[in-house]
């Protein structure tokens, strides 16, 4: 068990959600009362006092929640009780048995199973409705060899994962990493409840099951086909947890208070002192869906003569889709929706490809025929129907439909590598490729049920989303033992789906998936690997990756021809998007011991087939715009963030046991370095204003701040976005004047920088005005960047703390 992150704890007393009510400083008299300075108010909520809020208590007319100031803050701590602490590991267990079917294999065509069974656990940052992820799978195959040339094999797999959802709406996924607790309590609303309750989202679970057989007959020595049948089906069920015990179950100062804010409660109830929420809005996300797919799919290959080999195939899948998700709100009903389709899509693919292969050269020439039925009846409507106003979805059964044609797409596909040298070739590769659309661009009608009304609307006779994929590589071999390749590659992307919102005379308003989302994908690759080798083998890659992309259509349709030329005149919608690349390296290196290394003792060698490997990884600091709280048109992605690094390495030895023995121990350990990254897109920013604040305090480059007119309010420097504040450093604020007189309450705790004089000055209690700050303080200051003002919620500032596991694997 171990904590997944670096730094101060959740529950810790002066952390953001309980020093304010905690502190006796400012407890009992609250956080204005001037033991505080501005600095540190800054990074708290206001709270009026202890005190205060008890004679509102006493004050009201209701008796029962009489509390004095003492029994107050320990009904406080009862409503901010969860326990943080992960008290059990994370860990995977995997085991893996097969062989021949006792008794029978040898009756049965040499009949073998293989099973196995596989469970891991990951324990969650902030205990939720679960206080873990889990996934235990189980999985089986029995094979015979039923008659010479042919082979019949049966494999069934079962699933189940055991989580909170993530979604509000009844999405499918689940936490399942500390990043992904944080990306959902920053800078959101309820910041407070998502961490002390334990309902705000559902718990859910997941079952998958396959079933399955596969036939192979070979017909001759260069010709055999294969014949695959399976069916795979997903259940969904995702639903509030028990409900709150609303009974008394704790008195304090002679006042009953039930388990809030623990359990599911749909009803309006507010935390003491600090007004958390514990009641509406928890657990919305309900999903009740169910989904299986049927494939047949057949495969012949022959070997037609020397240079030829031909493989021709087909694949039939038939989808059954009963599906039941929304969001679901007693007190809250405005806005919620629901989605539900019953739909039995069909999908067919035919594939014949002729692989030839002539002195060296080799060139694989093939065509795909995909074919997509939504097998469906739609709706014929007008865009600004009034199907679409208020309370007018329970009409939508009596609008006429039609059947939605199915589409054929025909996909060529190319594959050259001919020689240059012995030890080099040249090889291109191009490709078309359709994505099936998400079937919520095939079948949804999003309605909300409390007005009745439609909201969004699938458009399932959209065009398949397409790709189109070239690449142009070359490959060197040195000393039989490197490989270099270099790939350059272009990727075009169409037909892919966005929402696009149509807007009547009468402001009723609903969105329909259209095909309108584009994006090129261009990059250049280069690895150099030692495939081979006694000592070390290892492998470099480098990738330079861009990509553009944009809209083409109109994505606000208004009924009303002024507002549609309002919006044509003003839209931004069709620019071009550009981020800048992000590229990035990995580096892999194995290093083994030999097996006679190191002194003889007893037989054998200790430092002997010791494996230590490593991973180093780097990543370009992402590109973000930042022009304070204003926006500066023409101003795009002025500012890098820190460049990413990440270490992993594993050590292991396998000591051989005999008879086909051995046994395996080995230890993983991520972020080596131990290097902090503080996330700006999940780190711990309560509101804009915070973010606003750590960004107003870097000291960016000069030319960076000219650029966005900032040269006279910010203190110039080196930092980028990302880099952060130890936590042992106090902060030291640095204040920005172009006059000192202008500052109207100094304090001896903060630096003042006079941006015209480019100097730093302190305000002395003793002359009672400013006088020049000592260099070596201010050097101390600058080194250990302790004028930056970090995110208040500072234990979700990192999380990728050094982690260490041990395993051990046994084979028989």
């Amino acid at each position: 068990a171990q904590a997944k992150n670096s730094g101060q704890d959740v529950n810790s007393p002066d952390s953001y959600w309980l020093r304010p009510y905690m502190d006796d400083d400012v407890a009992w008299t609250g956080t204005s009362n001037g033991a505080w300075d501005n600095y540190t108010q800054s990074q708290y909520p206001i709270f009026e006092g202890w005190n205060e809020y008890s004679q509102a208590t006493l004050a009201d007319s209701d008796p029962t929640n009489d509390l004095t100031p003492e029994a107050a803050q320990q009904a406080f701590l009862w409503q901010h009780r969860k326990d943080m602490a992960i008290t059990e590991p994370d860990y995977e267990i995997d085991l893996t048995l097969g062989g021949p079917v006792p008794g029978i294999s040898e009756k049965l065509g040499n009949l073998r199973f293989s099973t196995s069974f596989r469970r891991t656990q990951n324990m969650y940052f902030i205990p939720l409705a679960n206080d873990k992820y889990e996934q235990t799978t189980f999985q089986g195959k029995l094979t015979s060899n039923v008659a010479p040339g042919m082979k019949l094999s049966f494999d069934g797999m079962y699933s189940k994962e055991i989580g909170t959802s993530l979604s509000r709406s009844g999405g499918t996924s689940f936490f399942d990493s500390a990043s992904d607790q944080a990306y959902y309590m920053e800078r959101v609303s309820y910041i407070e409840s998502r961490i002390y309750s334990t309902d705000y989202w559902s718990p859910s679970e997941q079952v998958n099951s396959n079933i399955g057989v596969q036939f192979t007959h070979t017909l001759s020595n260069t010709t055999f086909y294969e014949v695959k049948m399976n069916n795979f089906y997903t259940g969904n069920s995702t639903n509030p947890g028990a409900y709150r015990d609303t009974s008394g179950v704790i008195s304090i100062g002679g006042v009953e208070f039930d388990e809030a804010p623990f359990g599911f409660f749909d009803e309006s109830a507010s935390g003491i002192g600090s007004d958390m929420r514990m009641g509406v809005g928890m657990s919305t996300s309900r999903d009740s869906s169910k989904t299986s797919a049927f494939t047949t799919s057949i495969a012949l290959t022959s070997q037609l003569d020397r240079v030829n080999e031909f493989k021709t195939g087909l694949e039939f899948v038939r989808t059954n889709s009963r599906v039941n998700y929304g969001t679901y709100d007693k007190a809250l009903p405005d806005s919620r929706s629901s989605s539900k389709w019953n739909t039995k899509p069909i999908r067919l693919a035919l594939f014949v490809q002729d692989k030839l292969e002539f002195n060296g050269m080799i060139a694989n020439i093939g065509l795909r025929l995909t074919y997509s039925d939504p097998n469906i009846e739609w709706y014929d409507y007008d865009d600004y129907s009034l199907l679409f106003s208020d309370g007018y979805a329970s009409s939508l059964d009596t609008m006429a439909t039609y059947n939605v044609k199915p589409q054929v797409v025909l996909q060529p596909r190319l594959g050259v590598s001919f020689p240059i040298t012995e030890k080099s070739k040249l090889f291109f590769n191009y490709g078309h490729f359709v994505q099936l659309p998400d079937p919520e661009n095939l079948y949804l009608v999003r309605v909300e049920p409390f007005t009745d009304t439609i909201v969004r609307m699938a458009s399932p006779e959209n065009p398949l989303p397409k790709t189109v994929a070239y690449e142009l590589g070359y490959e060197q071999s040195i000393l039989d033992e490197y490989l270099i390749r270099v790939t350059g590659y272009y990727k075009d992307l169409t037909n892919q789906p966005l929402q696009v919102d149509y807007i009547s005379r009468d402001n009723y308003s609903y969105s329909v998936s259209e095909p309108y989302w584009y994006e090129d994908i261009r990059g250049l690759e280069f690895t150099l690997k030692k495939e081979k080798g006694e000592i070390f083998w290892g492998e470099f890659n480098y990738t330079f990756s861009a990509n553009s992309y944009g809209f083409f259509g109109t994505l606000e349709n208004y009924e009303n021809s002024y507002d549609q030329r309002v919006y044509d005149r003003n839209t931004t919608d069709n620019d071009i998007a550009k981020p800048v690349a992000r590229p990035y390296a990995r580096v892999q290196l194995v290093f083994k011991s030999p097996s006679d290394f190191g002194p003889e003792m007893m037989g054998s060698f200790p430092l002997a087939n010791w494996q230590l490997s490593n991973i180093v990884s780097w990543k370009a600091g992402q590109h973000i715009t930042w022009t304070g709280s204003s926006t500066l048109p023409g101003i795009t992605y002025n500012l890098q963030a820190r460049d990413y690094w990440g270490t992993t390495l594993r050590l292991n030895r396998k000591i051989n046991m005999g008879g086909g023995n051995s046994m395996d121990f080995f230890m993983d350990m991520s972020n080596v370095i131990n290097r902090k990254s503080l996330s700006l897109s999940s780190g711990g920013f309560i509101d804009g204003t915070d973010y606003q604040n750590y960004m107003s305090s870097l000291h960016l480059p000069m030319d960076k701040l000219e650029e966005i007119g900032f040269e006279n309010s910010m203190v110039p420097g080196s930092d980028k976005p990302g880099d952060y504040r130890a936590a042992d450093v106090e902060w030291v604020p640095i204040e920005t004047a172009t006059d000192l007189a202008q500052i109207s309450s100094p304090t001896t705790r903060a630096l003042y920088y006079n941006t015209l004089e480019g100097a730093y000055y302190q305000y002395s209690d003793e002359t009672g005005g400013f006088v020049e700050a000592d260099q070596g303080y201010v050097d101390k200051v600058l080194d250990e960047k302790a004028y930056i003002d970090m995110p208040n919620q500072s234990y979700f500032n990192f999380l990728d703390p050094r982690t260490i596991r041990f395993g051990i694997r046994f084979s028989f």
